[in-house]
């Protein structure tokens, strides 16, 4: 059986096209590709489009090739990140210092290109390049003809219909088998030229690909540190963790060298470009390729230009040495890729919920158990509630997804809690936490623990807010007469029911939590004290911490406002449904506060807590 991991249904059949990463197979499957004897796992590509298990033939759905370089980056970001949470469970989840430190220096290669183009080697083999000549015998006419081919006078005699005339002295020719001689460019060495600009070309695109992406992150990081658009409260903690990377010097001097490498890669992809679009590349056959290892002809090793071809061209082989490998380790690396991809997603998740679960991965929040645990490659957000009466539910499913795609799947149908994370390789930054189902997680993205973040407030703050002023029923005439009186608490004695709407203190709570144990009703002062602590959780700011009363507003709900970092909360019905608005001064936009501020629509029945 395979399970879709987006969607979390299984079935037997794999579509014609196979995204990679987005299927697993439940136990031992097929043979892989002719590599992989018994294929385990989540499936992944091996570096090409075939995908064979077993009898059955499919296709892998293949990256655009402009996207390769960020994906590289995004794969050495990951393995660096995955090496170093052994050492640090709590490590920054952004760019890695040594990725930008590796990437914003010239190669060698690099290094040798630019001394090689500034002495102009390559420009003089452009112009004036070593060519062979081609001869050809042909049957022309006399005023074309300037050389006469080997044998031409045999030929002549034996060929009457290509006399003008006969005369008592001989012939006198009308055509003749003339030799012509043409200048031949495809020579071994011109290939070899013509190949190496078609192959630095590549590169230095990738290369420039890759910076610019670096350079972004770069100055996102800026930014935070300069910009005062910004919430003070965001920009200090995404300094906090971009700064366990690099400070703010480390990051303007950094920038400056990578403005340099960019600066320097442009200039040379320039002049490739150009010397492809002019002298000895155009007059060879695009169709002239270079197999097998390089043949040192006397050319290529003596000439003054030639020779620095050759050594180009090894240079560019030892760069590019190190990402060649077998399909088998390939489709091995890959898999371990999305399984590094599923651990950074748990590092990043682990940092969103640092105000619920600091430093650990379960904790007591708002009367209940919260817990953070991995199922396979996904991560569930857990609530458990203990006692006599215990359950456990799932608040939230993040679905790590290490893909290339480069469109989201909007038609997608998800359960509410269920979220796919995606690197978004080549799309423009959310100016949202994420949209639909469907949310941003990469290295390079400085918003990518506020996204989460707002993700994971939003959904503790719907558990709680589902259970505000709903009423708890079936309580006793005795445990009635303790609950009048007490601030905070509504009574309907017509219905037998309790309604809390505001934090009780301590001894209110135990006190009528002893009367409705005495009178044999343990289950609603199990739900009755929840309740109690949901709303003292609430109290709490979430952007400064401090103590802000929650005060009721009928017909149902609230507002707890904050006077010491003016955030302001309000829990109010629109038509049928329950809105929650989190406001800082009055603002609401994520860019400027990420995860402080937000609008929820709180999806409940509106009846009692089910105690019937």
């Amino acid at each position: 059986m395979w399970l879709d991991r987006l969607t979390g249904e299984q079935f037997r059949q794999l579509p014609e096209i196979v995204e990679p990463g987005r299927y697993q197979h439940t136990g031992d499957g097929p043979a892989f590709n002719g590599h992989t004897p018994v294929f385990t796992g989540v499936l992944v590509s091996d570096g090409g489009e075939r995908c064979q298990l077993g009898n059955e033939v499919h296709s892998f759905s293949l990256s655009p090739q402009a996207q390769s370089a960020e994906i590289e980056t995004l794969c050495k970001a990951l393995a660096a990140i995955d090496v170093g949470l052994s050492q640090d469970p709590l490590m920054s989840p952004l760019m890695p210092a040594a990725i930008i430190d590796t990437q914003s220096n010239l190669l060698p290669f690099e290094e040798h290109l630019l001394d090689v183009v500034q002495q102009g080697h390559l420009h003089q083999i452009s112009q004036r390049p070593r060519l062979d000549l081609h001869y050809e015998d042909e049957v022309a006419d006399v005023a074309r003809a300037r050389r006469l081919a080997k044998g031409a006078l045999v030929h002549l005699a034996s060929h009457s219909e290509l006399w003008q005339r006969q005369t008592l002295s001989g012939v006198i020719p009308k055509k003749v088998l003339a030799r012509f001689s043409e200048d031949d460019y495809g020579i071994y060495e011109n290939r070899i030229y013509a190949r190496l600009l078609d192959k630095t070309e590549r590169h230095l695109r990738g290369r420039l690909s890759a910076l610019k992406g670096l350079q972004a992150t770069l100055d996102q990081a800026l930014k935070f540190y300069e910009s005062e658009s910004v919430d003070f409260r965001l920009s200090r903690e995404v300094c906090r963790l971009w700064g366990k990377t690099f400070d703010q010097a480390a990051t303007t001097r950094v920038s400056e060298l990578l403005s340099q490498t960019l600066g320097t890669l442009e200039y040379l992809h320039r002049v490739i470009s150009g010397l492809q679009q002019s002298g000895v590349y155009l007059l060879v056959s695009r169709q002239a390729q270079v197999v097998g290892a390089l043949h040192l002809t006397n050319i290529l090793s003596h000439d003054p230009h030639y020779r620095h071809v050759a050594l180009l061209w090894d240079l560019l082989d030892q760069t590019t040495m190190a990402t060649r490998s077998s399909p088998e380790e390939r489709f091995s690396h890959n898999q371990w890729l999305a399984d590094a991809y599923s651990r950074y997603a748990g590092l990043v998740l682990r940092h969103a919920l640092r105000p619920y679960l600091p430093e650990q991965d379960e904790g007591i929040w708002a009367g209940r158990c919260i817990r953070l645990q991995q199922s396979g490659l996904d991560w569930q957000l857990v609530s458990v509630v203990s006692g006599e009466h215990a359950s456990e539910e799932v608040l939230l499913t993040v679905v790590p997804w290490l893909t290339d795609a480069h469109l989201l799947d909007e038609t997608l149908q998800l359960p509410l809690e269920r979220f796919i994370a995606w690197p978004a390789i080549g799309q423009e930054a959310l100016q949202a936490a994420y949209k639909g189902q469907w949310i941003t997680l990469s290295p390079s993205d400085m918003y990518c623990v506020e996204r989460f973040g707002q993700l994971v407030d939003r959904v503790l703050y719907r558990m709680v807010l589902r259970s505000y002023g709903l009423p708890v029923t079936k309580i006793p005439v005795k445990a009635l007469v303790v609950a009048d009186g007490i601030n905070g608490l509504h009574v309907d004695r017509q219905n037998h029911a309790l309604e809390l709407r505001e934090a009780v203190s301590r001894d209110s709570i135990a006190a009528l939590k002893d009367a409705l144990v005495a009178a044999n009703s343990s289950r609603q002062a199990e739900v009755l004290e929840r309740h109690n602590q949901e709303i003292i959780a609430l109290e709490q700011c979430p952007v400064c911490k401090a103590k802000a009363d929650l005060i009721f507003q009928s017909p149902i709900g609230f507002r707890a406002n904050c006077d010491k970092c003016g955030t302001e909360r309000y829990l109010r019905r629109e038509g049928t449904q329950l809105v929650f608005d989190q406001t800082v001064s009055g603002r609401k936009d994520f860019v400027a506060l990420g995860r402080r501020a937000f609008s929820l629509d709180v999806s409940r029945i509106l009846t009692s807590t089910g105690l019937r």
